[in-house]
């Protein structure tokens, strides 16, 4: 038996929880948990309608595909912020951020930091009497290497701990009294990018790890495994402007019947200075359907991005902001 009677403080997390959970593309991990995990923290890739596995070349390199670490040459250092539902609540948001750094003899290393917050929520017991304040989060690090196993080929791996806190252990309980609203897992992801000329294809095995687990083995959730497929190519290359599309294909490994997401999205780049983005994404089953749009401003070493994605649609569009420098 799952949990007594939910006091409405969890309700309330619930209807957080899954306010949370729905507002992106990245709908193949629904039926998961560690949602964190799909969120995309590139303000690059998802202006373009969720590209990633192609265009790993900044602070978030190794979540759009650790292989295309093999191919970064200076470090990077950045940060992405959203929130995920903010006409119902502001602490409800997610953070990212990433360091990578190229060594002479190994690769590429990157070390970065996912937080999801579910803001706060206040307990009551079965009388409705307050027992105080939590607040209900995900967090997880990694560690990342990417190398080139050819010239034209970059190979990649991550490996990240995830820790969901979701209510004190006095707060969800099931029936008999074991459990916590705490869990804990490991995961890892593996990434190949092939480059050649104006040219790129990438693929990604994201979350491989095992279930995570909050009450007993019985109750566990998978990791929100998936595979995601994607070619770029880039029409005009200049010294003064760059036009690239791309396509992407996104399917859960969760549950393989599920219906696959497609992206398809371009990037308009003048001066290496500017750069204007679009793109479109389509999940189904997930009802998220829509345009993404975004732009970029360099100047000198630092890159400021914007981007507007779709959510489900019963939910607001939300805005990422992303901050990074190359050094």
């Amino acid at each position: 038996m799952r949990m007594p009677l939910l006091t409405r403080t969890l309700l309330s997390l619930a209807f957080a929880c899954i306010a949370a959970l729905a507002p992106r593309a990245h709908a193949v991990g629904s039926e998961a948990g560690a949602i964190s995990l799909t969120f995309g923290p590139s303000a690059r890739g998802e202006a373009m309608g969720g590209l990633f596995v192609t265009e790993a070349n900044d602070y978030a390199a190794r979540w759009s595909n650790p292989g295309g670490l093999a191919f970064v040459e200076r470090g990077v250092v950045g940060t992405m912020y959203t929130k995920l539902v903010p006409s119902l609540a502001d602490d409800v948001y997610f953070m990212y951020g990433g360091w990578v750094v190229p060594t002479k003899n190994i690769g590429t290393v990157q070390l970065d930091l996912t937080y999801l917050s579910y803001g706060k929520s206040e307990a009551t017991d079965e009388t409705g009497q307050s027992q105080g304040t939590f607040t209900s989060y995900e967090l997880s690090p990694a560690a990342s290497l990417g190398f080139k196993f050819l010239p034209n080929l970059g190979i990649g791996v991550s490996v990240k701990y995830v820790r969901i806190d979701l209510a004190p252990a006095n707060v969800l309980r099931d029936q008999l009294g074991a459990g916590s609203g705490s869990g804990s897992s490991w995961a890892f992801d593996l990434g190949a990018l092939y480059r050649r000329s104006r040219f790129r294809l990438g693929a990604v095995v994201n979350n491989l790890g095992p279930d995570i687990t909050f009450i007993d083995q019985e109750q566990s959730d998978p990791l929100p495994r998936s595979l995601r497929l994607g070619g770029m190519f880039d029409i005009v290359q200049s010294p003064v402007s760059q036009f690239r599309v791309g396509v992407e294909y996104e399917r859960s490994l969760v549950r393989w019947e599920r219906r696959p997401v497609y992206h398809v999205g371009g990037e308009f780049v003048y001066l290496n200075a500017f750069a204007l983005r679009a793109g479109y994404l389509n999940d189904d089953e997930g009802a998220v359907r829509g345009i993404a749009a975004g732009f970029g401003f360099t100047w000198n070493r630092a890159t400021f991005e914007y981007a507007n994605v779709p959510q489900a649609a019963d939910l607001d569009r939300v805005n990422r902001l992303a901050l990074w420098l190359r050094y």
